[in-house]
C-alpha cells in the first residue's frame, strides 16, 4: 500500500515531526494540530511523538520556539540594513518605502513576519496552549524579546523603559494582528494608500496615533 507520509532521516524524527506539524499548521490552522495528525503525516506510529515532545502542548511549544528564533533573526537582520521587508512584489532597488530608522525597520520586520507566518505567529502568543517551562521555548522567546528592544531605540531610558517598550510593542503587535486578519483594508482605502508596506510605515511613523497627516503620492 502506497504511503503519502512525509519522509524523514533515521535519527531525525523530532525534526520530521516538527516539519509535519508546521505543514498542518499552515494548511489548517491551530485546529488542525494534533499528535495523531502529526504522526500520521510523518508516517510513524501514533505514540512516536511522545518521547520527543510529551504532549500536544510540548509539540506546540517546540513549534513556537522555532517561530521566536525566526522572529529574532528577522528583527536583528532588519536592524543591520535598515531596509523594510517587501510586500506585493516590491523591487530590491525600490527605496521609496525604506524605514527611517532601525526601530522602524524592526517594526516593519515584525509585521512582515506575522504576514508571512500568520498561524505560527498566532500560536506563539497563545500562552495557554504552550509550556513555557520548556528550555527551548524559554530561550527562543527571551532572544526575541531582547531583539524587540530595538523598537524603543533608546528613546525611553531609565525607569520608563519598560512602560515605553510595552506601548511600542502593543502598537506594532496590534498592527500585525490587524494586518494578518485583513482588517486594514477600509483604512487603506480611506487613506488611498498605494501599498500595505507604505501604509504600515506611515502608521509606525505616526507615533502620536492621531493628528498626523498621512500623505501619499497620488496620480491625478
Amino acid at each position: 500500500m502506497k504511503s503519502d507520509a512525509t519522509p524523514y532521516h533515521h535519527g531525525d524524527l523530532a525534526n520530521a515531526l516538527l516539519r509535519a506539524a508546521r505543514t498542518l499548521l499552515e494548511e489548517g490552522g491551530l485546529e488542525a494540530l494534533s499528535l495523531r495528525g502529526v504522526t500520521r503525516s510523518a508516517g510513524v506510529s501514533a505514540t512516536a511523538a511522545v518521547p520527543h515532545f510529551g504532549t500536544l502542548a510540548g509539540l506546540r511549544s517546540a513549534l513556537a520556539a522555532q517561530g521566536y528564533d525566526a522572529l529574532a533573526d528577522a528583527l536583528l537582520e532588519a536592524q543591520k540594513g535598515g531596509v523594510a521587508p517587501r510586500h506585493e512584489g516590491k523591487r530590491a532597488s525600490d527605496t521609496s518605502e525604506r524605514p527611517a530608522s532601525a526601530a522602524q525597520a524592526a517594526g516593519l520586520a515584525y509585521i512582515a513576519f506575522a504576514l508571512a507566518n500568520p498561524d505560527l505567529f498566532r500560536l506563539m502568543f497563545r500562552n495557554a496552549l504552550l509550556d513555557h517551562s520548556r528550555p527551548d521555548l524559554a530561550a527562543a522567546s527571551g532572544r526575541a524579546f531582547e531583539a524587540l528592544r530595538l523598537l524603543s531605540h533608546g528613546r525611553t531610558p531609565g525607569a520608563m523603559q519598560s512602560a515605553g517598550m510595552a506601548g511600542l510593542w502593543a502598537r506594532v503587535h496590534g498592527l500585525a494582528i490587524l494586518a494578518i486578519d485583513g482588517m486594514l483594508g477600509p483604512l487603506m482605502k480611506e487613506a488611498r494608500a498605494p501599498s500595505l508596506t507604505g501604509f504600515l510605515q506611515a502608521a509606525l511613523e505616526n507615533q502620536e496615533g492621531c493628528g498626523t497627516d498621512l500623505t501619499y503620492s497620488r496620480e491625478k
